[in-house]
């Protein structure tokens, strides 16, 4: 067995990685930045910035017109394009995560995330699939004041939230599946625990662009699932359909370590995890009643390139 690949600390959460104070942009500046990113979900045409009476919105030359919520996010996914009422994470889910990832649990995954997209992006444009309340896309603001972040997630809830966080970059409400932008636009694409399309992937990144994707390793969560099952079960991970040849796998990452977990955290993890719903009513207050509780956590990165583009 090889050894596990963990990541060196990254700069401090205060500084770029060149060690130079962030200089944010002023607040106006936020959404112009990024006005060639975005395209109408009705018609494709682009969308630009338009200012009515102080408020901001998005408008394409056929006049369909996406206003800019109150907390700064933009919902670009159309009614017939959803599922279920309110598609993405169930708002308990949601907000478990945030608490459990504020608590700074899988800071070592954030670390290792923000030193890959800072090689493979080099300041440009980023774009998290999956974004949900804006955790990782926070981590990679505070690391870099220059870097053009985007993220999108199916979910409102965590759009909302992730607004709330005042990031400095433009969130928008739509799937990883039939994103609103342009093709040929993002230079660094990541996934963290979140489906994605590979073919839609390819279509958004720019030629030589990167795709990284965050999942599971076999080890992750082990001590919680031995109150739930009896058996190992083996992780899925998180890959890319193994039949589209736009990509290729150029690096496969290891990062894990053992951690202690307290009072509610133990209950957040559990209900940000679909072991919540897997869990018999009796685990589930076993587990609530825990005082303490220590786990593996292992995850793998994988970063592909794009092979070609048609």
């Amino acid at each position: 067995m090889t050894e596990p690949f963990i990541y060196p600390p990254v700069p401090s959460r205060k500084q770029s990685i060149d060690q130079t104070p962030i200089e944010q942009p002023p607040a106006e500046e936020t959404v112009t930045m990024y006005d060639s990113a975005f395209k109408c979900p009705s018609c494709h045409n682009r969308l630009q910035t338009a200012t009515a009476e102080g408020a901001k919105s998005y408008r394409c030359s056929n006049n369909h017109n996406f206003d800019m919520a109150k907390e700064g996010y933009l919902n670009l996914l159309l009614a017939q394009h959803k599922r279920s009422r309110n598609p993405g994470d169930s708002d308990e889910m949601i907000r478990s995560r945030q608490r459990f990832l504020n608590g700074g649990h899988y800071q070592l995954l954030a670390d290792a995330i923000v030193k890959q997209v800072h090689l493979e992006a080099n300041d440009q444009r980023v774009l998290d699939m999956g974004c949900g309340e804006g955790y990782y896309i926070d981590q990679l603001r505070q690391a870099s004041g220059t870097m053009q972040l985007i993220g999108i997630d199916i979910s409102k809830t965590a759009v909302r939230l992730a607004a709330k966080r005042k990031i400095n970059a433009l969130l928008a409400v739509d799937s990883a599946f039939s994103m609103p932008l342009h093709s040929d636009s993002i230079d660094c694409a990541i996934s963290v625990f979140s489906p994605v399309s590979a073919k839609e992937t390819a279509r958004v990144l720019v030629p030589g662009g990167s795709l990284i994707m965050v999942g599971p390793g076999e080890e992750h969560l082990s001590g919680l699932t031995d109150h739930i099952y009896s058996n190992k079960v083996p992780h899925q991970g998180n890959n890319l359909d193994d039949n589209l040849g736009d990509f290729i796998l150029q690096e496969t990452l290891e990062v894990r370590d053992s951690i202690t977990i307290t009072g509610p955290d133990i209950l957040d993890l559990l209900k940000m995890t679909p072991y919540y719903w897997h869990a018999r009513a009796e685990q589930q207050e076993g587990i609530s009643k825990l005082q303490i509780l220590e786990t593996d956590i292992h995850f793998m990165i994988k970063i592909y390139k794009i092979k070609f583009k048609r």
